[in-house]
């Protein structure tokens, strides 16, 4: 009994030892109690990364039933709004604890918020029933199955940031096996902080009104209009819809085919209105039924042809047009400048959208607004041109149809009074959509409509020849009386030169520069350039605008050139002699040409030509002397005055008229006919408020230049005639 006793006591200490370590390695391997902050960090993540589904996981099942939220509804809800909002980054972050205003403290560990309420009877101060909430409240949260913390949410979105602080109200819920996990009980101010039950978020683009183009006295080159769209009624097409197609089709001059693909869109119903184009038409002929017509703002360009080419028009954005954006400023269906003035000065005309981010009731009434960005209108931009010169101008070179270009300015102040390019196209039908038979019309004139003749660089031909005599004179190698015997047409310098001979269509000697001006000899010309020799013909000319744009982006205009990069020293005394009657490798724009006869206007001083009022310019350079500009300007005078002068059909109209004619040929190969262009360039001496400079193309056998003075002297005359 003994033994049995000491064999008991002598197990007891190892009995014990064996329960107190069963013990401590069952409370070793029992699992970690779950921490709230898990949950937390886990929403954070899932919100920050916009994994919606994640993030549906770790919402109380009780708070998804009571919002009526299956994970379908949950994950396209929260992707429905922050696409909406075009939500480029989300930023979560907790916010650190803070004493509560009792002096209590809020624990962010794993502790649940701790706050005191007291009554201070020595005031006799009562517990409202708002005080009673509070008090509630605070003793869910001193519940160990609660738990609630506050982050900020930010939201970068297209209008800018949202900032909103938010409150995640967790509690511990036991699963099915018996364990524990945090959870989140969710409401849609979750999503935006003023979201209810049956919230919406709606987002609105607020547009800008884009700037007109207006020209010297503010009337409207391009501005808002208003044009008649046609369109089908598909349930009013009658018994017969596709003999009715086939008629309308036939009637607005489109294809069935556009017609019935139109018709065939997905979101088309019978009692709609499916548009379908623009008409100039006011009312539907009543043999065609399921036609209607309604009123539509649109970009309205008042001139039409007669100012495409410098205005340009708009179109809707392509996706050629998204992918060149930069910024990121266009959508598809925004409206943008595709050509012209248009295009160019696009930032400027437009504007900047704005929106407006709200959030409804369940019926659709605002109940806040979340951000809003007003838009900016597009400014206005005015113009130097005259619309009345415009017309005049574009219907005397249109009229012949011809192609080419004229440009009127006042060579005074250099403000640009017409700029005009033919063949031209209809701006307005380009924004309300060309037919397929209009485009087709477009495609195949070879003249080129779309082609911007005013800023085209051509050879100026025989018209350059008043800058090579001003030139010249400035060099003190010319004077205005100072000979060269030359016999017949054609002539070189020597042998060098090989079979190269310049050329000259009268014959006459002796011949000094007024003559050569007058008849316009190429060979005179090209005497006094090679005399001149490379360095002084270069030093002489180049200071009348060449390599220069004067400023005109807005136009994409070109410097001018009198070589070729490889031959800008001009070496070549044959190149040397072609240049100096505006031949070999020069090309300049029609506006350039003008600029270039301002110094014979203003006692020598060149005047840069001016499109944008308000635009600051140079002041004009004097570029060669009085004497100078003055011999040139009677030379140019007896142009015109004198019997047998190239401009002498001009003579007839009152005032004084000055002026400069010139015929360049194109060709490929020498010995071969090439195209001719005429040009001619006029001012009033007089009353100096004008000067034109005119090119038409392919004059071959319609008179050279001559067939250019011809076309303009209807337009000269009535211009003489105005006040």
């Amino acid at each position: 009994m003994k033994s049995k006793r000491k064999l008991l006591y002598g197990l007891l200490p190892i009995l014990f030892a064996g329960g107190i370590g069963m013990y401590l390695y069952m409370q070793h391997s029992k699992p970690e109690e779950p921490k709230p902050q898990t949950t937390v960090n886990q929403y954070i993540e899932h919100l920050q990364k916009k994994e919606f589904g994640q993030l549906y996981s770790l919402m109380s099942p009780a708070s998804l039933t009571e919002a009526g939220m299956t994970k379908e509804q949950f994950v396209e809800k929260y992707n429905a709004i922050y696409s909406g909002m075009q939500v480029s980054v989300i930023k979560a972050e907790l916010r650190p604890a803070q004493p509560s205003e009792a002096g209590a403290e809020t624990n962010l560990g794993n502790q649940t918020t701790q706050t005191e309420n007291k009554n201070d009877t020595q005031t006799g101060s009562t517990t409202t029933e708002n005080e009673k909430g509070k008090d509630k409240t605070r003793q869910d949260a001193d519940s160990s199955d609660l738990y609630q913390t506050d982050y900020d949410l930010y939201l970068t979105t297209f209008l800018g940031e949202v900032n909103e602080t938010h409150t995640l109200s967790l509690v511990r819920q036991e699963l099915e096996d018996g364990s524990k996990v945090w959870q989140i009980n969710w409401k849609p101010s979750l999503i935006l902080s003023d979201m209810v039950k049956g919230s919406k978020v709606r987002v609105k683009t607020l547009f800008p009104n884009r700037g007109d183009i207006v020209d010297r006295d503010g009337l409207p080159l391009a501005t808002q209009g208003t044009m008649n769209e046609w369109g089908i009624v598909p349930e009013k097409l009658g018994e017969n819809p596709d003999q009715m197609i086939t008629r309308i089709a036939d009637h607005y001059k489109v294809s069935v085919e556009a017609i019935q693909k139109a018709l065939g869109q997905t979101w088309v119903k019978p009692e709609f209105f499916v548009p379908m184009g623009s008409t100039e038409e006011f009312d539907v002929p009543s043999s065609l039924s399921g036609v209607a017509l309604q009123s539509k703002e649109i970009r309205y360009y008042p001139l039409g042809e007669a100012a495409a080419h410098l205005i340009g028009y708009v179109r809707k954005a392509t996706k050629e047009d998204l992918d060149k954006d930069t910024e990121g400023y266009y959508r598809a269906e925004d409206w943008i400048g595709k050509a012209g003035l248009e295009q160019s000065m696009e930032k400027q005309l437009r504007g900047e959208r704005g929106g407006l981010i709200e959030i409804t009731d369940e019926a659709g009434n605002t109940r806040s607004e979340l951000l809003r960005k007003d838009a900016i209108d597009g400014k206005d931009v005015q113009l130097t041109i005259s619309s009345a010169q415009q017309k005049k101008l574009y219907q005397t070179l249109a009229g012949g149809g011809d192609a080419g270009a004229m440009v009127m300015m006042d060579p005074k102040d250099g403000n640009m009074l017409a700029l005009v390019s033919a063949p031209s196209y209809n701006p307005n039908k380009m924004v309300t959509g060309l037919t397929q038979a209009e485009w087709d019309a477009y495609s195949a004139n070879e003249k080129l409509p779309f082609i911007n003749r005013v800023t085209t660089r051509y050879a100026p031909g025989s018209t350059f020849k008043a800058v090579t005599a001003a030139a010249g004179l400035m060099e003190k190698v010319t004077t205005p009386d100072k000979t060269h015997e030359i016999s017949g047409l054609q002539w070189r310098k020597n042998d060098s030169w090989g079979g190269y001979y310049v050329k000259r269509v009268k014959s006459l000697s002796p011949v000094n520069m007024v003559d050569a001006l007058v008849y316009s000899d190429n060979i005179y010309f090209a005497m006094e350039a090679t005399e001149m020799g490379s360095a002084k013909f270069i030093e002489g000319i180049q200071k009348f605008g060449f390599g220069d744009n004067f400023g005109l982006d807005e136009l994409y205009l070109k410097p001018s050139q009198y070589a070729n990069e490889a031959h800008r020293d001009l070496s070549s005394e044959v190149l040397l002699a072609d240049t100096s009657y505006g031949q070999g490798e020069m090309l300049m724009s029609p506006i350039h040409l003008a600029a270039a006869f301002t110094p014979f206007v203003n006692e020598g001083k060149m005047v840069k030509p001016v499109l944008i009022v308000g635009k600051e310019t140079p002041d004009p350079e004097l570029i060669i002397t009085p004497d100078v500009a003055n011999a040139v300007t009677d030379a140019l005078k007896q142009v015109v005055s004198r019997q047998g002068g190239t401009a002498h059909a001009l003579s007839s109209i009152a005032g004084n008229l000055a002026g400069k004619t010139g015929t360049a040929e194109l060709k490929a190969k020498k010995g071969e006919q090439g195209q001719e262009n005429g040009f001619f360039v006029t001012f009033d001496t007089e009353s100096p408020s004008f000067l034109v400079a005119a090119v038409i193309e392919e004059v071959n056998g319609r008179g050279g230049s001559h067939y250019v003075v011809d076309r303009l002297k209807p337009f000269l005359e009535k211009l003489q005639l105005e006040p």
